[in-house]
């Protein structure tokens, strides 16, 4: 690992240097990761690095065509082809997190990738790719002490360190028969009335939470979902309508009406989110991304709905004893959840998710959060990476961004110096630790 003397891009100076010193000490909690998602938790080569899609949609966009070559079967051929983007993405936030990333461990100290450096970039790569002590010595470097992984895709070792959650919209939004299914386990017959499925629903979690241990759900709706209080009729005309449907999803979802969708998937969500708060669970609530078409991976974009945030707030009110954590794809909601996390004391917003990961979105939610929310309601950091190196890279910028913040705070008097190690400490780590670990 090269030898660096800083995590952050040391630009800047004076208060803003001393500031960004400071959160490179901090110790961190990423409350959101996919490691390991894409198989490695750690690089082989360049080409495992520059095909994480954050950073490859924008490749795409800059060639105006899909990358033929498959990353994993043909690593050199994805990178040559991409190869003629990377001038065009200089000026994104990933990009340089991505450059920030390869210099602090690989040393490279070059402005971009080119067809002159690129071989020698992924010789760098692949001389680690077999390290078994990269993944934590990266983690160390970026002080990053605690991190979320998914149970589907294993815990890495018994450090600690690694903190289970589970994908939850199977029992967020039981709207299909693959889904009860899973979620009454292969033996069990499928769920036919409410009260199976609020019973199916309570043994999940109390084993999600006693054998596996999982500390948070993870819930993503890819579609347009409110929450709407259901009847007990309601319910059943959907559970009905499932029973005599197939095992093809998109079928089954054709099959519900909409309203019906809604109102099953609403049960569910109050049956889950009371079992989970009794394990002290959180509930992480992703918003503001929807699959438009399925043409290549450009194909989530951001989006929003007024509606999502307007009617969760009755959702959390139902359930007053259970954490929601809301993470947001776009920066146009972002005072709307700064205000209900503002009144309802069991929700917390924290960080930005995919397309609102950008510094300007991310300084807009800080300084709306910092000047809004007590310093114990909310989280900044999380990296949604699949493989170590972007958990590192995406601090980089998060980093960048809470230091600009601050900084701002104290040189407009809204805050002084002083106060500046306790706010940081929070927001990277103890209040991530005072969430998830609690119970």
């Amino acid at each position: 690992m090269a030898n660096t003397d800083t995590l952050v891009d040391p630009a800047g100076g004076g208060l803003l240097r001393d500031i960004r010193m400071l959160l490179n000490g901090q110790r961190v909690f990423d409350i959101h990761t996919h490691l390991g998602m894409s198989g490695p938790r750690q690089a082989r080569d360049l080409a495992g690095i520059v095909s994480y899609h954050w950073l490859a949609v924008e490749l795409i966009r800059a060639l105006g065509r899909k990358i033929e070559a498959n990353p994993v079967k043909d690593p050199a051929g994805y990178v040559r082809e991409a190869l003629p983007a990377f001038p065009a993405i200089r000026n994104t936030v990933n990009h340089y997190a991505l450059m920030g990333m390869l210099r602090d461990l690989y040393g490279v100290k070059d402005r971009t990738i080119t067809a002159e450096n690129w071989e020698r970039i992924d010789g760098l790569v692949r001389e680690h790719a077999g390290d078994p002590g990269w993944l934590a010595g990266c983690l160390d470097r970026a002080r990053v002490e605690k991190l979320t992984v998914a149970r589907l895709q294993g815990i890495p070792d018994d450090s600690g360190r690694y903190v289970p959650y589970e994908y939850a919209e199977y029992l967020y939004a039981t709207d299909t028969r693959k889904k009860l299914r899973a979620l009454a386990g292969e033996e069990a017959p499928m769920p036919r009335t409410p009260e199976e499925l609020e019973a199916a629903i309570r043994r999940r979690i109390d084993w999600l939470a006693d054998v596996q241990g999982i500390r948070a759900l993870h819930v993503w709706h890819g579609w347009p979902w409110v929450y709407e209080p259901a009847g007990p009729g309601e319910v059943q005309a959907a559970l009905d309508l499932l029973a005599s449907g197939s095992d093809d999803e998109d079928k089954d979802r054709k099959t519900l009406p909409l309203g019906l969708r809604v109102a099953l998937a609403s049960f569910a969500a109050d049956v889950t989110a009371s079992a989970a708060g009794g394990h002290g669970m959180v509930i992480q609530l992703f918003h503001g991304m929807m699959l438009y078409t399925k043409t290549s991976v450009a194909s989530h974009v951001s989006d929003w709905d007024p509606a999502f945030l307007r009617k969760l707030a009755f959702h959390m009110h139902r359930n007053p004893s259970t954490r929601f954590d809301i993470f947001l794809a776009t920066r146009i909601p972002g005072h709307e959840a700064a205000s209900l996390a503002r009144v309802y004391p069991n929700m917390m917003v924290s960080g930005a998710w995919w397309h609102g990961f950008t510094a300007s979105t991310l300084s807009e939610f800080f300084r709306d959060r910092l000047e809004m929310l007590p310093n114990t309601a909310w989280n900044a950091f999380y990296s949604d990476g699949y493989i170590v190196e972007w958990i590192y890279a995406k601090l980089l910028v998060a980093k960048n961004r809470l230091a600009h913040a601050l900084a701002g705070m104290v040189e407009e008097g809204f805050l002084v110096e002083d106060d500046v190690p306790e706010i940081a400490a929070r927001l990277l780590y103890e209040n991530a630790t005072a969430a998830y670990l609690a119970g």
